[in-house]
């Protein structure tokens, strides 16, 4: 059984302390594989300096949508986007996907300085970065992992239009992901899907195409409902495979084999890259 992680963030200082210890529970958990997800230009450095001998790691490079907070005019976007596209140039072939990029309206407690932007202003920064990086993986010919937070009515972009990658951590309706899949994209689906309130998740799961779907963690966010107030950990990918096992009616053994070829046709990874 080979499972993966498709969306972590373990450059986080919190892993300093324990990192191999982490990546050991993982690999008990029969983990095959992590994709470390870039933020910003920062973040996406440490993601291709992150190293194991015993998961495979790739990673991705992108501008989370707040980060307009920082990049307050076109030019400063421009500039940040050669940056990452230097840094593909360099690294080919551990980058695998562009982003976490997209929208984000959840803007309580976000620092607008130094830009001082309003509300209004951020989300047209927003999508001028998001476009300029969908414009990218079309460039690289990559697929995109979009961050997507109240923000739906405004995310599914003409600019979308023969990409294709996955919506992370998937939290919207039927109605959203039906037009994700209409667009040839996958569902990333992390921990909360275990969370009580989220059953419209698991009704999801029940439907959805057992091939348009994608495990992550987001780690070290939203941790399974039975380690909620801690950090998560890629290991907790398990618990999002055996929701979707339950719900589709498979073993977990199936559920696994699916979305570890979901995610090595997506991010065009070797099957049997790791023994």
């Amino acid at each position: 059984m080979n499972l993966i992680d498709t969306h972590a963030h373990l450059y986080y200082d919190q892993f300093a302390p324990d990192f191999d210890s982490v990546i050991t529970r993982a690999k008990d958990t029969n983990l095959k594989v992590i994709i470390n997800i870039g933020a910003d230009i920062e973040s996406s450095k440490k993601s291709l300096e992150l190293e194991s001998d015993q998961i495979k790691f790739y990673s991705s490079i992108g501008l989370h949508p707040h980060e307009t907070s920082r990049l307050v005019d076109i030019e400063s976007i421009h500039k940040n986007i050669e940056k990452l596209a230097q840094m593909h140039q360099n690294n080919a072939s551990k980058i695998i996907a562009v982003g976490e990029c997209g929208l984000d309206y959840y803007f309580q407690g976000i620092d607008y300085s130094p830009s001082s932007l309003s509300e209004s202003q951020q989300k047209i920064l927003q999508k001028e970065l998001f476009i300029e990086q969908v414009n990218l993986a079309k460039n690289l010919n990559l697929p995109l992992i979009i961050h997507c937070r109240d923000s739906w009515q405004d995310i599914f972009i003409p600019e979308l239009a023969d990409t294709t990658g996955v919506f992370h951590s998937f939290t919207a309706t039927e109605v959203e992901a039906k037009k994700a899949f209409e667009l040839g994209y996958y569902l990333g689906l992390s921990c909360i899907v275990t969370y009580p309130k989220n059953e419209h998740l698991r009704e999801i799961i029940k439907w959805a195409p057992l091939d348009k779907i994608l495990t992550e963690t987001d780690c070290p966010f939203l941790p399974p409902q039975s380690q909620r107030g801690q950090r998560n950990e890629p290991a907790n990918v398990l618990e999002v495979i055996k929701v979707i096992a339950d719900e589709k009616g498979i073993s977990i053994e199936e559920a696994a084999q699916a979305t570890w070829g979901n995610a090595c046709k997506l991010f065009s990874l070797p099957t049997n890259q790791v023994s």
